[in-house]
């Protein structure tokens, strides 16, 4: 049986600094777009619903990507960088604002995204 797919948006400055993440989405049966502006944000959305929105910029309410990604039930995180490493923190779930999440570490967020594309999985109608 072919497993439904989560439609999932990657957020970067360029496709090579998301790579793990479109491979650990991929493997786990998700269909990923790339973008790295605005104008190619907003033409993404406007062609379909993205379940997960992965961004390595900040996904802060008021940001420009949280007024595009207003009104969408997708889930949002962003990377916050520090040291030699990042931290993951989740901005909206099933659209709905997360003030108060807790900061991930990548181990963690791994975890936590695992978890979210089998629920979502199980959302999305066959």
């Amino acid at each position: 049986m072919e497993q439904r797919g989560v439609n999932v948006l990657l957020i970067s400055e360029s496709e090579r600094g998301c790579w793990q993440l479109a491979r650990r989405v991929e493997e786990r049966g998700c269909r990923w777009w790339f973008a790295s502006t605005i104008s190619e944000i907003r033409s993404l959305l406007d062609e379909r619903p993205f379940h997960l929105v992965l961004s390595t910029r900040p996904v802060n309410q008021g940001s420009a990507i949280m007024e595009l990604l207003q009104g969408s039930a997708c889930n949002v995180f962003y990377s916050y960088p520090i040291e030699d490493s990042c931290l993951w923190l989740q901005a909206a779930h099933h659209g709905q604002a997360c003030l108060k999440a807790p900061m991930l570490r990548p181990s963690e967020f791994a975890s936590v995204l695992d978890e979210m594309v089998m629920e979502l999985t199980l959302m999305i109608p066959a």
